[in-house]
């Protein structure tokens, strides 16, 4: 990331900072999201728990920054050059209080590209921190895909320094957050706060325990409007019946290929891939009501209760017995018989 932003970004007005730590790379991303810019940062697990004090600050704030995860083997400096996907319960809950984020994951390296961009869409619309997981399979991986139209795809930059009325608030609590940089003339003559505080409608410090409910109350909507424009994933295979196979990240070749092989041993099954991690999608329960097993495939451990981190959250969020983990800590990525022989002892286990 480092080597290509720093020839890259300049090319199109952007600007490249190295800084001398995870903390103050994400502490100037913040600045830079105060002063009307979109910026991003980026590490592997280690640098994201460092990182995360400060996402606490975005998310109170409610300043629009991109937080890109490259997961390795945990913990602590672990399994560094190989993969794993176990910072998923940190990327939702890893901060301090009730620190509401987006969390998304690409698929494979195309999809590197175009959920970058969906990443910055959502941070400006919602005006929150936005954590992209990848993971070590798919920075170190070439694929060749069709070019992007950039035309299409370009955003211009845009600082709005424009007057803002007298109803101006920064933190309004019935619509979505909008700062103004600095710089920006307030008509009302009462200019915001930027704080880590929590505030009223102004940002200026507040320690009312009904502003804090409903300050609260409306960082969360944020999740929830997200979760209602999410699409739902297509499913690959059969669209009902015996198994569907569900995963995230780098996994999804190998799922993909394993629905193709477990129909010739006359199982009807699925497989679904998960992108927008958090909040879900609306609706998923409906496709997974439509089978009789539901098996996870993810790279982290079953945990003390048996069940990956992605298991673990369909399984609080649908209450369904039906979800069960596959789950692998070696390092590698899933090989397709790998996952093929893990459906096969579910099955036979539930029979």
């Amino acid at each position: 990331m480092m080597e290509s932003l720093r020839t890259e970004l300049p090319k199109y007005g952007g600007i490249y900072v190295q800084a001398e730590d995870e903390l103050a790379a994400v502490s100037m991303t913040l600045g830079a999201a105060f002063a009307g810019h979109l910026a991003v940062t980026g590490s592997a697990g280690p640098g994201l728990s460092l990182k995360m004090e400060a996402l606490s600050y975005a998310s109170m704030a409610e300043l629009p920054i991109i937080v890109i995860n490259v997961q390795r083997g945990g913990p602590s400096t672990g399994l560094p050059t190989s993969v794993e996907q176990s910072d998923l319960m940190q990327a939702i809950y890893g901060s301090h209080g009730d620190c509401p984020r987006i969390v998304l994951a690409p698929q494979d390296v195309e999809d590197c590209f175009y959920i970058a961009l969906e990443a910055g869409r959502l941070a400006r619309k919602y005006s929150c921190p936005v954590i992209i997981l990848s993971d070590q399979a798919l920075s170190s991986r070439i694929e060749a895909f069709a070019e992007p139209d950039l035309d299409v795809h370009w955003v211009e930059p845009h600082i709005d320094l424009s007057t803002r009325r007298e109803d101006y608030r920064p933190y309004p609590l019935d619509r979505t957050t909008h700062h103004a940089p600095p710089g920006s003339r307030m008509s009302s003559g009462k200019y915001p706060v930027i704080s880590g505080l929590e505030h009223d409608e102004w940002g200026h410090p507040s320690g009312s325990p009904k502003m804090h409910s409903q300050m609260t109350a409306k960082r969360r909507q944020k999740l929830i409007d997200a979760a209602a424009e999410f699409p739902l994933p297509k499913v690959h295979g059969h669209q009902e019946g015996d198994v569907l196979i569900v995963g995230w990240g780098s996994t999804y070749g190998p799922i993909k290929e394993s629905a193709d092989r477990l129909p010739a041993e006359g199982f009807k099954v699925g497989a679904l891939h998960l992108r927008h991690l958090h909040p879900l999608p609306n609706g998923l329960e409906t496709i997974f009501n439509r089978y009789e097993h539901i098996v996870v495939v993810e790279m982290n451990d079953y945990g003390a209760y048996g069940y990956g981190q992605m298991a673990t959250l369909l399984r609080a969020r649908y209450c369904n017995p039906a979800i069960k983990s596959l789950c692998k800590t070696d390092g590698l990525a899933f090989r397709i018989r790998e996952i093929v022989t893990g459906v096969e002892k579910h099955l036979a286990g539930a029979g």
